[in-house]
Parts: structure tokens; sequence; C-alpha cells
């Protein structure tokens, strides 16, 4: 490595059409250099010209590939060309949250943004932090993932012609022409809803080992669906890069933010910083388990609402994490839920 340098990084600040590219180092002194800078096209062209630049960058300073981290933001889909190009071709590839770089950015003194000054301070977060490395996804739960989010676009679809439907039914002037054509779009909705689910259920089942403990999980935990646990396990990968609990809470919003400095001490709730498709399951799945009163976690929500003097909201998140880590002790250790075995822990409810 270069003697001149500490340490090295690359940050990339990515858009639909282009992406901007910073390399920098840590120089002896603890300032930080940047190095290079360039523009390239999000595109397999601007991809093969990026990967040039970044051997010239390379070579010239005498470093290794596995002596920097290139770190980028998640940015819809636009990130995930370029992501999968440079884990193919050996680099060692960070994804962050966009909240986290922009408070990054701010603790560093990055008042101004734009594409360019974002790049450096991904730049200087990649050789800083002790970032985890990106693995890519199963194709198989890949494409599961991508056919239930479309489900739940199509269903929030149907739920909104479906308040159009009433309204025109009740209102003083009611349009058939436009009922009909409602009534047309939602049974039209309903038939690729299920054919979307059916789908996925085939996809799980090329795979016997993760078919089968999706169906432990849904046959042994009343009130939790197939489509429901099918979700949480692809949503995140079947669990594979989670290490503890606390982890899955945080990734899914599900984690407790505190809000207390001396004498004061303000309310809590969830951060609602994650992945909302497994908040949103696990929601629908809550209630499920009001209307059907199945136990043991109508017993807890109904606890929790006595409690918190009848706020269904409060309970009703507290069954939503007690269910999301019921999913994950069971997937880890592959056992069936069993009720007489089933001990409460204390729930860590928003005061």
């Amino acid at each position: 490595m270069n003697k001149k340098y500490l340490c090295f990084g690359l940050g990339l600040d990515i858009s639909k059409a282009t992406f901007d590219a910073c390399f920098g180092g840590k120089l002896p002194n603890g300032d930080f250099k940047v190095i290079r800078t360039k523009k390239f096209k999000n595109s397999p062209a601007g991809f093969k010209a990026f990967v040039t630049w970044i051997e010239q960058c390379r070579i010239k300073n005498k470093i290794e590939k596995l002596d920097f981290k290139i770190m980028m933001e998640v940015t819809g889909v636009y990130h995930e060309s370029v992501l999968y190009c440079l884990y193919r071709k050996g680099y060692q590839v960070c994804l962050e949250l966009g909240s986290r770089v922009k408070h990054y950015c701010k603790a560093i003194g990055l008042k101004s943004k734009n594409d360019k000054i974002d790049s450096k301070g991904m730049c200087q977060m990649a050789y800083t932090l002790n970032l985890k490395l990106w693995k890519p996804v199963s194709e198989s739960i890949l494409n599961i993932r991508s056919l239930l989010r479309h489900r739940k676009a199509l269903l929030k679809t149907k739920t909104s012609l479906g308040n159009q439907l009433h309204a025109n039914k009740i209102s003083e002037v009611k349009d058939p022409e436009v009922a009909n054509s409602l009534i047309k779009m939602i049974k039209q909705l309903k038939q690729e809803i299920n054919i979307i689910e059916a789908r996925a259920k085939l996809l799980s089942k090329s795979d016997t080992e993760f078919h089968r403990k999706v169906m432990m999980i849904t046959k042994s935990v009343f009130g939790l669906g197939f489509i429901s646990v099918l979700t949480v396990v692809s949503e995140t990968n079947g669990f594979k890069e989670f290490r503890n609990r606390k982890q899955l809470e945080s990734y899914a919003g599900l984690d407790i933010i505190e809000n207390s400095s001396g004498v004061f001490s303000g309310k809590t709730r969830i951060s609602k910083k994650g992945n909302a498709n497994i908040r949103t399951v696990l929601y629908m799945s809550v209630l499920t388990i009001i209307k059907s009163k199945s136990k043991p976690y109508y017993d807890l929500y109904s606890r929790l609402m006595k409690r918190n003097g009848g706020i269904s909201k409060k309970a009703n998140v507290a069954v939503q994490r007690k269910l999301l880590l019921i999913i994950y002790t069971l997937w880890k250790k592959d056992e069936a839920f069993d009720i007489s075995h089933y001990a409460s822990v204390k729930e860590v409810v928003p005061a």
C-alpha cells in the first residue's frame, strides 16, 4: 500500500442516468484527501469505464482490491446494476441506507448537498466505519420477493378502487358506467393477485427445504398465513445476515426509539426506519389474530390494551414484534411452534 496514505475508500452517488465516483484516502495526520473524482454513465458502458478507472487508481496507488471498500446508498433500483457488476468483479462493496449516509455527512461538516459532495462523504464513510460487506440474495428468493412486492402494490390499488366504488354507490348522483368499470377492474385485480400468489408458492417449492420451513411455521403459529411468513423470510433472505434479534427489529423498523434527557422523559416509539413490507404483513396478521382471538397472541394483545388504556396501535405493534421474533427463532432453530413451551418475555412497548 502507498505509505503516503493509511487507508483508502471509494464512494458512489448514483442517480438514474449517471453516478459520481470519489476515490480518496486518509493521510497520516488523520486528514482526508480526495485523490480522484469522475462522473460515469449508469449503463454497461459506464460500468466498464468505471472498472478501468478503479484499476488505474489502484495500480497508481499500489493497493490491492481488499485494501479498500466501495460504498453506495440505496436508491430504489438505480444502484442495483453497478452493485452487481462490482460484486462479480470481486470488489468489496457496501450498501447503506440514505438516512445513515445523510447523518454521517452532516456529522463530518458537509453542509451543502450535491452528487459530488455526497460521493465524497461516502468515500470517507467507506474507510472510517467498519461497514458490512454486501452479498447478493439468492435468485429464487429475489424472484419471490419481487412477486410479493408486486402483490402488495396490486392490493393497494384494489383497495383504492374499492373505496371509489363505495363512494359512487352512496353518492347522490350515481354513475352506472363508472361503477361497472370499477367492478371489472377490481375483478381483474383479484385474478392477478391470485396468479401472483400461486406463482410465489410455486417458486418456494423449488427449494424443498425452504418450502418445508415456511410451511412448518405457517401451520404451527396461529394467525400467520403462508404469504405472510413467505414475505418475512424473502424480505430477510432467510435471516442469513442477521446475528441477533435486535438487528432484525431494526431492519423491520420495529426497534424502539427513546427520547429522554436529564429530568425530561419523552415518549418511546418505533423507528419505522426499516422494511415497510415486513411491517405491513405483520400488521395484517395481527388483525387476523384479533378477529379470530388466536392464542397466545390475543392474550398478549388484550393485556397490552388494558395496560395502555385501550390504545390498540401500541398493542398491535407489540404483537407484530413478537410475531417477527417468533418467526426468526423458529426459522433459526428449525422447530415448529409449541404452545406448551411458550414463555412470554417482557415486552418493550412504546409508552
